[in-house]
């Protein structure tokens, strides 16, 4: 695989805020409108988070979407990285994901995850429409001493029961520096979620994370990029500065976030402080009636 040539999206459907709402309340109308809106950046990949808790509720149900989602993906041309587990939390607005309390309740034991990761592993394992695997979302964010290595361990425990089904690489979507050395020896393919407040900031990202990689051998990715602002212009400028430079480096980079919709940072109302000031976290690059959001055109001339 061409780690450098991937371009694409984190992709949440516009109508739900959960991770729960995207799988029980499947709408396959909605996921074949926005994954088409994607088309016009030159879209090959796209990044879909799933949750065990959803498996704990909804069982096969959450795969067979997963099916119909990879089914939509497919007749698009565009590859799925799934997601297995998220960590990351916003305060106001949770989506869904395991919490320190869920690892902490595991103990030592990762029995209650297992069904969870061995039926996708069985069923998808060696699915052709899946590029690569992403075990867990930024790990060890606000994580509390007491759960740190548990993390570690189940982690290392999920990368090792997923490989037993798939030939496909496998990735933790980590934050930066600390966070991105910590997963770094479970994964075939690094990557990092480079946010910059600044024009000129990215270039001292790559650098570091690329040294970083070449120490491991291993390839790197961007698999989330592109902070918020309020002001249409602004973000359009500094996600542009993001995405050329990340490309001049020859990273692949999966942008946050696709479209408009309820899921935090995807509206004006929901927004967290991942911004060039606080609380500006407003992140999607198409709008609600499908047009392009202004100062973000330039993308589409780039496809």
């Amino acid at each position: 695989m061409d780690y450098g040539a991937i371009r694409g999206f984190n992709y949440q459907p516009s109508y739900s805020r959960t991770l729960m709402g995207i799988w029980a309340d499947f709408d396959a109308e909605v996921w074949r409108r926005e994954v088409g809106w994607s088309l016009r950046f030159g879209t090959n990949m796209l990044r879909i988070w799933m949750d065990w808790h959803v498996h704990v509720e909804l069982g096969e149900k959450l795969l067979d979407n997963l099916g119909r989602a990879l089914d939509i993906l497919a007749e698009n041309g565009i590859k799925m990285m799934p997601v297995l587990f998220n960590r990351w939390v916003d305060a106001k607005y949770p989506a869904g994901g395991v919490s320190d309390n869920d690892l902490r309740s595991a103990g030592w034991d990762m029995g209650k995850f297992e069904s969870y990761v061995e039926a996708v592993g069985r069923r998808f394992g060696r699915d052709q429409r899946i590029a690569i695997w992403d075990i867990c979302n930024e790990p060890s964010n606000n994580i509390s001493p007491d759960v740190q290595f548990r993390e570690y361990v189940w982690m290392a425990w999920a990368a090792d029961r997923l490989r037993r089904f798939t030939d496909y690489p496998v990735t933790i979507g980590s934050m930066n520096y600390d966070f991105f050395l910590q997963a770094a020896p479970l994964c075939d393919v690094l990557s990092f979620h480079p946010y910059t407040r600044n024009i000129g900031e990215m270039d001292g990202f790559c650098r570091y994370h690329l040294e970083m990689a070449r120490r491991y051998g291993k390839p790197l990715i961007a698999t989330e990029t592109c902070c918020g602002s309020f002001d249409d212009q602004e973000r359009g400028r500094l996600a542009r500065d993001n995405i050329e430079t990340l490309e001049r480096h020859g990273i692949g980079w999966l942008a946050w976030q696709l479209c408009e919709g309820k899921f935090v940072t995807a509206n004006r109302q929901l927004t967290d402080d991942n911004a060039v000031r606080p609380g500006e976290g407003y992140m999607p690059f198409i709008l609600a009636d499908g047009t392009t959001r202004p100062g973000h055109h330039w993308l589409e001339r780039r496809a």
